[in-house]
């Protein structure tokens, strides 16, 4: 882990002008470069900007999303440009957490519940012995590439779960990537029950 790196919250701007998220991220780029950049998301949504923050009360609120692997680290320009907060000392991690691996394509089923060649990251026996039912890590990650903005956008969608209304009255569900962010979201960040009650209710003939 390259360290001068890791541990740096930033502020970064949520869809539907609905305010601002704070993450942080951790740098595992000399461990894996393609896939060693990972963003964790804060509770906290804030609705307007602030000069000033203190970082204790954002790392207080909580883990909401991740670790979710990133393209790229917060920008400063563009669309979804982000605010560097500061850096934190005692840090999450320090080493590249397990995730949750599935051998074949996850685009043809919303409901990951439904397929079984599941295994942890962390097994490496007999690919036909690793195999675990999908609730014994569905609470993990995978190591699906998002970009800052997809990140964004992931967070923006549970805040609207989470408010009890629509994904569907803000995004578009038939445009491909809308859908993937949907799907990843409430395949691991919600129980079976609610994520089969969400499909049912956002997607059709799901």
């Amino acid at each position: 882990m390259i360290k001068e790196n890791s541990g740096k919250i930033f502020r970064f701007k949520l869809d539907n002008n609905f305010g601002f998220g704070f993450a942080e991220i951790y740098d595992f780029t000399d461990v894996s470069e393609f896939d060693g950049r990972l963003v964790y998301v804060f509770n906290r949504i804030d609705k307007g900007e602030k000069s000033e923050y203190n970082l204790n009360e954002i790392i207080e609120s909580g883990i909401s999303l991740g670790p979710i692997r990133s393209v790229n680290f917060p920008g400063t320009r563009g669309k979804y440009a982000s605010k560097y907060i500061g850096q934190r000392t005692n840090l999450l991690i320090n080493k590249i957490p397990e995730t949750k691996e599935f051998q074949g394509i996850l685009i043809n089923e919303n409901n990951w519940n439904n397929l079984t060649k599941w295994y942890r990251s962390d097994k490496f026996e007999q690919l036909d012995s690793r195999f675990v039912s999908y609730s014994k890590l569905r609470n993990l990650e995978t190591r699906i590439l998002s970009s800052i903005a997809g990140i964004s956008t992931k967070f923006t969608m549970k805040k609207i779960i989470d408010e009890n209304k629509k994904v569907s009255d803000f995004y578009d569900l038939n445009q491909r990537g809308n859908l993937n962010l949907f799907v990843q979201l409430i395949n691991t960040y919600y129980p079976i029950e609610k994520t089969k009650k969400l499909l049912s209710s956002e997607i059709k003939n799901a």
